[in-house]
């Protein structure tokens, strides 16, 4: 086994895509994720999908870190936020229409749509208030009721230790180190299981992978770089862009947009 993956492998925490995709292709795992985050031990996951994709025909698809259903019918998105770049409260708002979309029949009536919890984990502290969890809940303004309607939306971070039990938990998923804690078996083998023996060959493999991958996604985001910066310039037209990436002259004008406000 190469030292140099290895090494890559001893280098990653739970909160990195690669090792977190590891971690939810066990559902014991996800399921004992899920019964912390949310303090019910008496969630049950049916299914389960590390890198979960909704495709939108109209729009940008999403692809969630983890998708779940309960044996009750609910329905879990969890998704990993290393970068603090972007309106989080917005990127939750169009997964979760995106999860109801793609999880609703035609024809349904509303009352049979299923109940959404929507789990974004990330490294920084949203909302600046000293806390390792968020509950986002409607509310009545005129009464302080809350208004239910079936879609929880749930903030969690690695960066406040606040004490809870959930915090205890942010910590380990965070920690490179190998855990022992009995609080949480299931994350603690699941971590073990790909650190050290008969998980190292898997977890090596999709490292491989994963840096190939990577690497041909950044020398296409700096191809793309250049080419926004020669239209900008007025050296090529959009349409002469679009055809070297191989896309739509809509889409293209789309990442320039992007490019131009980074």
């Amino acid at each position: 086994m190469s030292r140099t993956l290895q090494e890559v492998v001893d280098s990653l925490s739970g909160i990195d895509d690669i090792f977190f995709f590891k971690l939810a292709e066990d559902k014991e795992f996800c399921e004992e994720l899920l019964q912390i985050i949310l303090e019910d031990k008496n969630i049950k996951v049916l299914k389960h999908k590390p890198q979960s994709v909704l495709r939108n025909i109209k729009g940008r698809s999403v692809i969630l870190d983890l998708g779940c259903t309960g044996e009750d019918g609910a329905l879990f998105g969890v998704e990993i936020q290393k970068s603090d770049n972007d309106d989080h409260q917005k990127r939750v708002r169009y997964n979760m229409a995106n999860i109801d979309t793609s999880e609703s029949e035609k024809g349904i009536k509303f009352k049979e749509l299923k109940n959404i919890y929507m789990i974004y984990i990330s490294r920084f502290d949203i909302f600046g208030k000293g806390k390792t969890i968020y509950h986002i809940d409607r509310i009545i303004r005129e009464t302080g009721e809350i208004a239910d309607n079936g879609t929880y939306e749930i903030y969690v971070n690695t960066k406040i230790n606040d004490g809870t039990d959930i915090a205890e938990y942010m910590q380990i998923l965070e920690q490179k180190t190998i855990p022992d804690n009995p609080k949480f078996p299931k994350l603690c083998k699941a971590i073990q299981g790909i650190k050290t023996g008969k998980g190292d060959r898997n977890m090596c493999n999709a490292v491989q992978e994963y840096a190939e991958e990577y690497a041909k996604e950044y020398a296409n985001q700096e191809k793309i770089k250049m080419l926004a910066d020669m239209f900008t310039n007025g050296i090529i037209t959009s349409q002469i862009a679009a055809s070297q990436l191989s896309i739509t002259e809509e889409n293209f004008l789309e990442y320039v947009e992007e490019y131009n406000r980074i």
